[in-house]
């Protein structure tokens, strides 16, 4: 739609009015005569509203005088009209002409480098690969090979598994799909052995290959070996097998918290002020004559609007506005079985993102001391059950 209206706006229209008692046969024979009309509107049982091109408009007389229709120019639109209009005014001309030429030179370029897929990757690693792959703001498209950057971003970059590049006006847009890597897990024709992952006291084991050097109610370390894929026997001599064990134990977990026992308040007053910015690049012109903050607390809120032709064409401009809040800060206390309970949520819940989804939280204790009149330390103490179990490969000594 956006390049039709450019087409039609390059090359001149007019919106006129048709009247008489064969409205239809007038389209219809336009049609024919491949006369493009738009905008068709009927005003009453009588008259039609509808736009069509000069080179249309002089092609359709002798369909008006053939239907016995009048047609009468309502307006007249277009860059042809624009010309003619201010053709004695030459300095107006050569402005109209620079920016034309302006603009379609702006539109040979990448302003806007979107990134979307990312999870793990951070946005800054992959918008610095992706320039020295020969994609920035700035890049000329002309030249802009997609798939060859696509295709150096894989060799590059090991922790994408895809990437997609699509170029639309002055956006380049890049799906990309991280690598996930999957859980290392031995083959079983692997000899390995079961070690600790993590320190506790065995809770309960279930071997079905390998041999057991821990039983339960025993204290284990990190790494501690659990189960033993080496087997010595006086028939057979050492044996080197795949272990599989699931070791539970049970563990331990510690965790504080600094806990306030004052919350501020922060509520809007309704007053406000509003600051614009006329931003090129980085370059940042202030269009505010006073650039002071009249409130000594606030809230900000930052917009901008880039300088854009429908969705495809964007701009390096942009017109930024911050709008400063008034807040009014309020301070007051809470009550400490109130902080208690806010803070042990909290610590409840880092904790959780530490433990596996299948890990058992069996019992929890809390305690806290006072560091002055507005600030406590809050501990949490947890026991969990959880499977402590990994396999190691066997490394055989060489004789």
């Amino acid at each position: 739609m956006l390049i039709l209206n450019l087409f039609n706006f390059f090359r001149g229209y007019v919106i006129i009015l048709v009247e008489g008692y064969f409205l239809e046969r007038f389209i219809n024979i336009c049609i024919r005569r491949q006369i493009y009309l738009w905008d068709i509107h009927k005003v009453n049982s009588g008259t039609i509203k509808l736009r069509m091109s000069i080179k249309g408009f002089k092609a359709a007389r002798s369909v008006i005088h053939k239907t016995r229709c009048r047609m009468k120019i309502m307006e007249k639109k277009g860059l042809p009209f624009i010309l003619h209009r201010y053709r004695k005014r030459k300095a107006f001309m050569l402005g109209i002409l620079i920016f034309l030429g302006l603009i379609w030179y702006m539109t040979s370029f990448i302003w806007v480098v979107e990134i979307n897929g990312y999870e793990k990757i951070l946005k800054e690693e992959i918008e610095a690969q992706l320039q020295h792959c020969g994609l920035k703001v700035g890049s000329f498209k002309m030249g802009l090979d997609v798939v060859t950057i696509e295709n150096e971003m894989m060799l590059k970059e090991d922790r994408l598994s895809w990437i997609g590049i699509e170029v639309k006006g002055t956006k380049a847009i890049v799906e990309i799909k991280e690598r996930r890597k999957p859980p290392q897990i031995l083959e079983k024709h692997i000899p390995c052995n079961i070690v600790g992952a993590k320190g506790g006291v065995i809770r309960n084991m279930l071997v079905k290959s390998g041999y057991p050097v821990v039983k339960e109610g025993d204290t284990v370390e990190k790494g501690q070996l659990l189960v033993s894929g080496v087997i010595d026997s006086q028939v057979e001599g050492i044996r080197y097998i795949h272990s599989v064990a699931s070791v539970k134990a049970r563990t331990w977990y510690e965790k504080s918290k600094e806990i306030p026992l004052s919350v501020v308040d922060k509520n809007k007053t309704g007053e406000s002020v509003t600051k614009y910015a006329l931003k090129f690049f980085d370059y940042k012109i202030n269009l505010s004559i006073n650039s002071g903050i009249p409130y000594a607390n606030y809230d900000k809120i930052t917009d901008s609007k880039d300088l854009a032709i429908g969705d495809k064409y964007i701009f390096p401009i942009s017109l930024e506005s911050e709008t400063f809040e008034e807040l009014l800060v309020e301070k007051r206390s809470i009550e400490l079985e109130q902080a208690i309970a806010e803070g042990t949520q909290q610590l409840r819940e880092e904790l959780l993102e530490e433990l596996d989804v299948n890990a058992e939280l069996l019992e929890e204790t809390v305690d806290h001391i006072f560091i002055d009149d507005r600030h406590i330390l809050l501990k949490l103490t947890a026991e969990c059950i959880e499977e402590i179990g990994v396999q190691e490969k066997i490394v055989k000594s060489e004789d």
